[in-house]
């Protein structure tokens, strides 16, 4: 039973919580609030490891004790740069990993990357998220398609998991999605169905 949750960045503007975590609706560009959503989740990523870790202090240039929303969404423009996303959005993991190395290793920062993109079980991504979670790390979620009409609107969709938490209810996945806290059921989420699609990515610090 309880919460496990990640410090996850806390946006704010004019003394006002703006987002929890980063918000595409931000974008200045009409196709990068549509498609944007990818490099948010990167952005998520880089602001939560330059204030948890100083050797990725080279990953967000802004205040990492008070995230404002105007650094964040400087950083939010950086990644996009390296997520520049087509047509379709930004929907490749495997290109996301690559472009978010690539990233990190141009801001100084040494990253490996851990990878769920075969099916699995709810059980599974459980064991796979509790294990990042729990060594600190939040996770990258594309959820490419979900037969649940609750999911309908995060189909084709980057969010970012900080956090899971358990109650009498089952276990539940705490997420980071268009700057909004949300939390789903992990036997919504996660159901053990051949109609749902997803991808899972978290990446762990190496030393220098």
């Amino acid at each position: 039973m309880g919460i496990h949750e990640l410090p996850f960045p806390i946006v704010w503007e004019n003394n006002v919580q703006a987002g929890y975590g980063g918000n595409q609706a931000w974008f200045l560009q009409a196709f990068q609030r549509t498609a944007g959503c990818a490099s948010v989740a990167g952005a998520n990523l880089a602001a939560y490891y330059a204030s948890q870790h100083p050797e990725c202090r080279g990953l967000y240039k802004g205040d990492i004790e008070r995230f404002s929303k105007s650094d964040y969404m400087q950083l939010m423009e950086k990644v996009y740069r390296y997520m520049t996303p087509g047509p379709m959005g930004f929907p490749v993991a495997r290109q996301f990993v690559h472009k978010f190395l690539l990233f990190a290793g141009d801001n100084g920062t040494m990253l490996k990357a851990h990878t769920l993109f075969h099916h699995q079980s709810r059980e599974g991504r459980m064991r796979f998220l509790k294990e990042a979670i729990a060594n600190g790390n939040p996770v990258a979620l594309l959820l490419l398609k979900h037969r649940s009409p609750k999911m309908r609107e995060n189909n084709w969709h980057w969010m970012t998991i900080t956090g899971w938490a358990e109650d009498a209810d089952g276990e539940h996945v705490i997420v980071s999605n268009l700057g909004r806290r949300e939390v789903y059921p992990a036997e919504l989420l996660f159901e053990n169905h051949w109609g749902n699609v997803m991808r899972m990515v978290y990446f762990s610090v190496l030393e220098p």
